[in-house]
């Protein structure tokens, strides 16, 4: 810009250097070339004087520095996670095998019944039955069985056969047979199923003296359709024989049929699950219905379930079909 400012300055001053030489020439009393020449450089010195001085630009001292744009710190490489390879295929974990859950036995469906027209009459509530004297019929026919490791029952069959649980006389060959109105006697295992749970017993009949009441029970049949049937137990549960060796008659205990379940498929056969409550000593006694027929032998009560939780008002007996099933086999002194 300054130096722009100067060429106008001498442009100007030469311009009108020009114009004082053309009025002079007008005249008629033109300068010679030499004193033309003076006067034109005395003009440019002289103009060159009048340009001012140009002013210094004074700039702070020092000069502000801008501040520095801090970025943010660039992050540090992580590391790089080692993928983790899983066999293939992933391995299963064992499976816990529980012991079997009884099966509840399971019959073809009932047919629907069809609708009648005519309405059938209401049936009036048939009373609990009362076992008061089915009880005093047959309690002549069961017994106490002794061992020298405990004690059970046992119940007259056929004459000179007694029936128990097998787990009653295991690991015996004779036992003693005790009685509330007779003398005690002696018994000689025949046979045993221990699958089933189920022991004969021979005695011989001129040598024990049963009293006269003493026949030998009669079976009956139990299936589903009876669930919810009255029960009567009997047995020689708590003490044993008294002091100078006799015993009273059997205890008896009232329940229901809760159910019936199938063991068959371990060989146990099939058990009445009940309510009716029956103890150690009553293993091997008999299980009537309200006609006073045997439908079942005490066998076991469950105390605790798989898992290991507390079990109150669960007992089983062994069916009915199971003793017949089991008797021509220990009849022919055949064990298993």
């Amino acid at each position: 810009m300054f130096k722009k400012r100067i060429s106008s300055t001498i442009l100007a001053c030469v311009k009108l250097i020009a114009l004082a030489l053309f009025a002079m020439a007008l005249a008629g009393c033109g300068p010679s070339s030499e004193e033309i020449e003076r006067l034109t450089s005395e003009r440019i010195s002289a103009s060159l004087t009048a340009i001012p001085t140009p002013t210094s630009i004074l700039f702070p001292t020092p000069l502000p520095t801008s501040t520095p744009i801090t970025l943010p710190p660039t992050p540090t490489p992580q590391p790089t996670a080692t993928p983790i390879v899983l066999p293939t295929p992933l391995p299963t974990s064992t499976p816990i095998t529980l012991p079997p859950t009884p099966t509840p036995v399971r019959f073809p469906p009932t047919p629907t019944p069809q609708p009648t027209v005519t309405p059938q009459p209401t049936t009036t509530p048939q009373p609990v039955p009362n076992f008061n004297a089915i009880y005093e019929r047959i309690w002549p026919s069961v017994f106490l069985i002794e061992t020298p490791s405990g004690h059970g029952t046992g119940w007259l069959i056929e004459p000179g056969l007694i029936v128990t649980n097998q787990h009653v006389v295991a690991g015996v060959p004779s036992v003693t047979v005790r009685q509330a109105a007779n003398p005690s006697f002696t018994a000689t295992v025949l046979a045993t199923d221990s699958l089933r749970d189920i022991a004969l017993l021979k005695f011989d009949t001129a040598q024990a003296k049963l009293p006269k009441e003493a026949a030998p029970l009669s079976m009956g049949t139990i299936s589903t359709e009876d669930i919810a049937l009255p029960l009567m137990a009997l047995g020689y549960s708590g003490a044993g024989a008294k002091s100078d060796g006799t015993v009273a008659s059997a205890a008896a205990n009232v329940g229901v049929l809760s159910h019936i379940v199938d063991f068959r498929s371990n060989g146990l056969g099939l058990n009445l699950e009940m309510d009716v409550p029956v103890d150690p000593g009553d293993s091997g006694g008999p299980m009537v219905n309200p006609d006073g027929l045997v439908v079942g032998m005490t066998r076991a009560v469950m105390e605790r379930t798989t898992g290991g939780q507390r079990v109150v008002g669960t007992f089983y007996a062994v069916a009915e079909s199971e003793i017949r099933a089991a008797l021509p086999i220990l009849k022919a002194g055949q064990s298993r």
